[in-house]
């Protein structure tokens, strides 16, 4: 004897609903997914906030001041900058130092 099908066909069999075992399955695994959704939240302290806020204005802040351009230009004019290697030495001097 010869056997076609080695496994019975479900969807010929008389009460036996495949379609809604699948259905049952697909809509527990989303509403799962869907609650694990409305659980997720972030929440940003407000020294973030504040650190968020300061990076944007020094992003929109432009890179030349054109306040301080002119006024080391009215500064290099006058003679008034750079006259004194010296004292332009131990300012940067200084400058490091302080930064140590």
């Amino acid at each position: 004897m010869k056997i076609d099908q080695n496994r019975a066909n479900l969807d010929t069999l008389p009460g036996v609903r495949t379609d809604a075992v699948r259905d049952e399955r697909a809509a527990a695994v989303e509403k799962a997914v869907q609650d694990d959704r409305a659980a997720d939240q972030v929440r940003v302290s407000t020294t973030g906030q504040l650190a968020a806020t300061a990076a944007a204005a020094a992003n929109n802040a432009p890179d030349v001041r054109p306040e301080a351009v002119a006024r080391g230009r009215a500064l290099l004019e006058s003679g008034e900058l750079g006259r004194d290697a010296g004292r332009l030495a131990d300012a940067l001097i200084d400058s490091l130092l302080d930064r140590g």
